[in-house]
């Protein structure tokens, strides 16, 4: 009967980590909240469309170890509401190890206060451990109500407070109306992170050129930092693609990787009204 080499446990702990780390990365970069301001641009424009992002799906895709973490982030509105959704799993080599999952999904209420946080659903799958999550936010109370797999949890949250995907809307919104418009701009966040909150410093690093699986895009690099963390996560957004994300770097165990745009598909036409039709 042929041999079959397998992993001693140790290696398999180690990669089985390794990968965990990589499926989250997405989830690292965009652990961030801002203000929730956001002015209109003209006396007769309705707030909550000041700043709205156009609704799109984008695919990422990072390697390492001869595996591939593919990634898909959604965005749609509904309405007052938006929601925002993301999708990551491991193919390749390490999908040996067990599966390696993770979604997320933030449902917003944008109107002429700001953007605020409904609720909030994610689901982690590893080898080692399965988690889901289930959060709502009581704005008058201040409170967030949630479930971690069958324990039940409240919170107190300041006002303004978001989940990472939400904080990556107001992100993106921030970029937009230029808020965070010159290099060097910084500001404190706050995020939700399952039962507990995190706050987090956010700066506008320069301007640079990244390749994409679309082409080359002119990019605002923006770096995070948390006070009881030595390593900066960096992401890129894109001005011509409404501030999009187009590449996110996530450094874990003295390895980067890089989570690169591959695909952008926008959910309904955008049309230049000013546009003569008949030239």
């Amino acid at each position: 009967m042929p041999q079959v080499n397998r992993p001693d446990a140790a290696r398999r702990r180690f990669t089985a980590r390794l990968l965990t780390g990589l499926v989250l990365a997405l989830a690292a970069i965009l652990a961030t909240a801002f203000p929730t301001a956001a002015p209109a641009t003209d006396s007769n424009a309705d707030p909550a469309d000041a700043s709205r992002i156009p609704p799109f799906t984008a695919s990422f895709e990072a390697t390492a170890m001869a595996s591939t973490l593919n990634a898909s982030m959604s965005l749609n509105h509904e309405d007052l509401r938006t929601r925002m959704a993301m999708d990551a799993h491991v193919t390749g080599f390490l999908r040996v190890l067990g599966r390696f999952e993770l979604s997320r999904e933030s449902l917003l209420n944008t109107n002429g206060s700001g953007l605020h946080l409904i609720s909030s659903r994610s689901h982690q799958v590893t080898p080692r451990e399965e988690r889901k999550v289930e959060t709502r936010l009581d704005h008058e109370e201040q409170q967030a109500i949630g479930h971690i797999d069958s324990e039940r949890f409240t919170l107190d949250v300041p006002e303004g407070t978001l989940d990472f995907l939400g904080s990556l809307y107001m992100m993106m919104q921030q970029l937009e109306t230029g808020e965070l418009g010159v290099t060097g701009d910084t500001v404190r966040i706050r995020t939700l992170e399952r039962d507990r909150l995190r706050e987090y410093e956010f700066r506008r690093d320069g301007e640079e050129t990244v390749d994409s699986g679309i082409g080359s895009l002119d990019t605002v690099r923006v770096v995070r930092r948390s006070d009881n963390g030595d390593v900066e996560l960096a992401a890129w957004f894109a001005p011509d693609l409404n501030h999009i994300p187009v590449r996110f770097d996530y450094e874990a165990g003295g390895r980067v990787f890089e989570l690169e745009l591959t695909a952008l598909e926008w959910h309904e036409p955008i049309i230049d009204l000013t546009e003569d039709p008949n030239p």
